[in-house]
């Protein structure tokens, strides 16, 4: 064995592979001879063609079609809606099964969750600005802006209810909490507050979560003041809900529907309310905000115009609005003092996210 290999490494080679006993043979250890080489001569190849411009859009329709291919069906399971959690055939079946049967949802709490899903997964290209106004005064500007930023901030979207008013409103005294600061110092020192954990130092935070920015002191607003608070709170909130004064030609009104994204007409069953909105809208042809708009047909139990209740549709309709939404009675609402979301009806509780889905899929950036 040392012979062999001493010969195999003066001759630069490997060395002969060795058969083991009872093992198949071996290949040899040696680099394959080279092919022969193919008399053919080979032609040069051709320069590369170079690159073209892809052709015009009028161009695509030559080549045709293109070919078809089946899209491959991938099966799922279908969803399976969780037990209902409220309503009277919820509590029934509960009672009879003695605790073991697991009803489904009825039609209304269906209905519900879809507008809860519709109002969190809604997307927009940057933050959102509702603006809430109807000239006529008590007619529920401030809990309208309330309870419609508390159902997007219920849902996980950063929400801000500020006094877009050219005169102090009274949005603080409706919210909950008594910050120590108020919109005057954002429209003030706008650069001061462009973050998150300056701004919040200014909000009261509701039970909703959502944050509310109102007034502390008489102070008036031109589009200057609307501009520079509208600057500061795009850096933090996704949803923006701005609480309207009565005077429509004021510049801080105009402002607010000039940087306006959506419309919310919050009105009673009441003619003067209603000439009020219908007013308002037709002013707003231009503005591209109509088409979209929601009202909110707000029913406070008190006195109403008689017969004016089944033409609000067919009014609004003729104004051209998006949506008409009936909000119910309410007493967390008509009571006057602090609005707590999580105090109100189901009935009502269901109306405003009602509102709320169809302000979420109405709105359009500009």
């Amino acid at each position: 064995m040392t012979i062999e290999l001493d010969q195999a490494v003066e001759k630069d080679v490997a060395p002969p592979a060795r058969r083991l006993p009872g093992a198949r043979r071996a290949v040899a250890n040696q680099e394959p001879a080279a092919a022969a080489p193919d008399p053919t001569p080979v032609p040069p190849e051709p320069d590369p063609v170079p690159a073209s411009d892809p052709p015009a859009v009028d161009d695509w329709n030559r080549f045709g079609e293109p070919e078809s291919r089946s899209p491959v069906a991938i099966l799922t399971a279908p969803e399976k809606p969780a037990p209902a959690t409220w309503g009277r055939r919820r509590v029934l079946v509960r009672i009879l099964s003695v605790g073991l049967a697991q009803p489904k949802p009825g039609a209304q709490e269906v209905e519900y969750r879809a507008n809860r899903k519709l109002i969190r997964t809604t997307t927009w290209g940057r933050s959102v600005r509702v603006m809430v106004a109807n000239p006529k005064g008590g007619v529920g500007k401030t809990p309208t802006a309330l309870v419609l930023g508390g159902m997007f901030a219920e849902e996980g979207r950063p929400t801000v209810i500020w006094d877009a008013a050219d005169a102090r409103g009274d949005l603080t005294e409706r919210a909950e909490g008594a910050p120590a600061r108020c919109v005057s110092w954002v429209a003030d020192a706008p650069g001061d507050y462009r973050v998150p954990g300056t701004i919040g130092a200014l909000t009261a935070k509701q039970s909703s979560f959502a944050d509310v920015l109102g007034s502390l002191t008489a102070r008036e607003f031109d589009a200057d003041s609307i501009d520079r608070v509208t600057w500061s709170l795009d850096r933090t909130y996704q949803v923006q809900v701005a609480d309207t004064g009565n005077v429509a030609h004021s510049p801080a009104f105009q402002k607010t529907i000039e940087l306006a994204d959506m419309l919310v007409i919050p009105t009673t069953v009441t003619a003067g309310s209603v000439h009020a909105a219908v007013r308002l809208l037709e002013r707003l042809q231009g503005t591209g905000l109509t088409a979209n708009a929601v009202v909110a047909l707000m029913r406070y139990g008190g006195p109403e115009t008689p017969g004016l209740l089944p033409q609000i549709p067919g009014i609004f309709e003729a104004v051209g609005v998006g949506a008409i939404v009936g909000i119910p009675f309410d007493p967390v609402i008509a009571r006057g003092t602090a609005i707590d979301t999580r105090a109100l009806s189901r009935p009502s509780r269901l109306a405003w996210t009602r509102l709320a889905a169809a302000v979420a899929t109405n709105i359009r950036t500009r």
